[in-house]
């Protein structure tokens, strides 16, 4: 006797990808696992005679603009660009990043200063322009045109603090050396500015003068006129240099006048 239930055999007869019980057409999308992409190819299995899903890892860009860099996140198949940096776009288009606390000047403008602030996660950029004194060339000394150490403004350079000597008699009175003297004083340019400082949102000024940092005493003999001598002490600069001073403009008449410190003492020859 023959089987009382026919045999059947299913055939696919549908060009078509099946997950999870559904049908997706070639070229669909397929719901796959995280960080991978899935398509229904052509590409037919020999066993189950049903079209290849095919996968491919998730292509992540990891591309960031300048001032940005990639961070990968946790559980998440790619990463996002975040900020780290200050961005400064100049005119020419060319784009410069800088880290908070950092100030950069363009190579080709030096009066301009840009600072990175961090604030609140906020990266917020200050801009201080130098405003250069006036200057007129036909007024220095030739030789003497100069630009300052950061290449933004010109003056006339007067030369660097330095003692300087000169020959001369010591006076007083009908009193006076019977020879020359080298009596010595300071002299020189020294750094004077002015910034804006973006914590306390106001200028501060820092000058320095050109003044004494190393002296001794001497002593001369002084001859009068009446047949007596005079013993002085006078103050002998040895070295001089740049001392920080107070930018308050003063009154130059209440300004005590410089000068050698002179202390007598008169002997009898």
């Amino acid at each position: 006797m023959g089987p009382c239930c026919p045999i059947y055999h299913c055939v696919p007869k549908k060009d078509v990808c099946v997950h999870n019980n559904h049908e997706y057409q070639v070229g669909d999308t397929v719901p796959a696992k995280s960080c991978q992409t899935c398509n229904c190819s052509k590409d037919v299995d020999p066993i189950s005679h049903l079209n290849k899903v095919e996968c491919q890892p998730v292509k992540c860009d990891t591309f960031c603009a300048v001032g940005y860099e990639y961070h990968i996140i946790q559980d998440k198949c790619c990463g996002v660009c975040v900020q780290t940096s200050c961005v400064v776009m100049l005119p020419n288009n060319v784009t410069q990043a800088f880290k908070p606390g950092n100030i950069w000047t363009p190579a080709e403008d030096p009066c301009v200063k840009y600072e990175c602030l961090k604030i609140n996660n906020q990266f917020i950029t200050v801009e201080a322009k130098t405003v250069c004194p006036a200057y007129n060339p036909k007024e220095c000394i030739p030789g003497t045109e100069t630009i300052g150490p950061d290449g933004c403004c010109r003056f006339c350079n007067k030369g660097q603090c330095s003692v300087t000597t000169t020959s001369t008699y010591l006076e007083s009175d009908d009193c006076r050396t019977k020879e020359l003297l080298n009596i010595t004083s300071c002299t020189g340019a020294c750094g004077t500015f002015t910034f804006y400082s973006s914590k306390s949102n106001s200028l501060h000024h820092s000058c320095s003068c050109c003044r004494e940092i190393s002296t001794s005493e001497r002593r001369a003999q002084l001859s009068c006129g009446n047949g007596t001598q005079i013993s002085y002490t006078y103050t002998h600069i040895d070295a001089c240099g740049c001392q920080q001073t107070d930018c308050a403009v003063t009154d130059p008449s209440k300004t005590p006048a410089t000068s050698s410190a002179l202390k007598s003492h008169r002997r009898r020859k």
